[in-house]
């Protein structure tokens, strides 16, 4: 029987997952997890993969560690930042680490308290597995300060508190992007990427239709949601790599079958509408005509006249 990969959609579930304290929750989207002498077989000692649908900034003060990614073992060495984003596995391995930090955030927290634009102003966010960097001594001291910035923050029962710890959240951001942005370092694993499976997955919602299984009316979030991905996130992928948004890539596939029906078949046109799951055929006229300007049985003589 195969093994089932734990999937974490809240910081919560990682949290109760790996017996972490819950001081270290800061919020249900935020959480600061000091990995020490005290709490090392925890984190770094996950017996397997995992996913969790949220951001990781694995930052390595002194010592090592390794991450494994499908069969590549990557070495993290002292002053190493490693983020990995939504949806992706994760596995790390202690070997000799005596002083790091695991920032986990989730995309809501960054939209209510960082940018508004997230994705525009942190590219590198967007990367479809991981990137990670080895810095210099000067530059990683700035990353560093920030981090016992942010843990100090944590300790205070500030009103204001999210606030100034997304303001030092941004603030780290935009240091791995100046500082770093020359030297990141990105594993991408084509065959799995996220644009790749939602292509494979948008082929197979289709094939399932025309041969009549009449699935569940798929939408951009449930799309997301095949890859245990927050729709905005999953949203952002799929438009930065490919121009289109899943709704749009779903309403071009949409049109494409009912115009490949309705030119290279005579089945009827309240057969069509049926099979697509429109709730009646005036509906589905009033859709393809949006669409095309043309009714279905219009479009249909049109083409058949030429």
């Amino acid at each position: 029987m195969e093994k089932q990969i734990p999937i974490f959609n809240t910081l919560k579930e990682l949290s109760d997952w790996f017996g972490l304290p819950s001081t270290e929750l800061v919020d249900n989207d935020f959480m600061l997890t000091e990995i020490d002498q005290w709490n090392k077989n925890k984190l770094l000692n996950a017996p397997d993969n995992y996913k969790a649908n949220f951001f990781t900034i694995f930052i390595i003060n002194e010592g090592s560690a390794t991450h494994l990614y499908n069969d590549e073992v990557i070495i993290l060495e002292s002053s190493s930042i490693f983020i990995t984003g939504p949806g992706h596995y994760r596995n790390y391995k202690f070997d000799h680490l005596t002083e790091a930090y695991f920032i986990c955030f989730t995309e809501k927290f960054l939209a209510s308290y960082c940018f508004y634009d997230i994705y525009k102003e942190f590219p590198f966010l967007l990367s479809e597995s991981f990137i990670y960097t080895k810095a210099d001594p000067e530059n990683y001291l700035i990353i560093k300060n920030n981090t016992n910035q942010i843990k100090q923050e944590i300790q205070r029962s500030l009103d204001q508190k999210m606030i100034l710890i997304g303001n030092m959240l941004e603030f780290l951001l935009i240091k791995i992007k100046e500082l770093f942005q020359n030297q990141l370092h990105r594993i991408i694993d084509n065959n799995n990427s996220i644009v790749n499976i939602f292509y494979k997955d948008l082929e197979s919602y289709f094939n399932e239709i025309v041969e009549g299984k009449k699935p569940k009316q798929l939408e951009a979030k449930d799309f997301a949601d095949l890859q245990f991905l927050n729709e905005d996130y999953f949203s952002s992928i799929i438009k930065t790599k490919t121009g289109r948004t899943p709704t749009e890539w779903i309403n071009s596939r949409l049109l494409s079958e009912l115009k490949l029906l309705l030119t290279e078949t005579s089945m009827p046109i309240a057969e069509i509408a049926d099979l697509f799951q429109f709730t009646n055929s005036r509906n589905f006229n009033f859709y393809f005509k949006r669409q095309t300007t043309l009714t279905p049985s219009y479009y249909r003589k049109s083409l058949h006249r030429s």
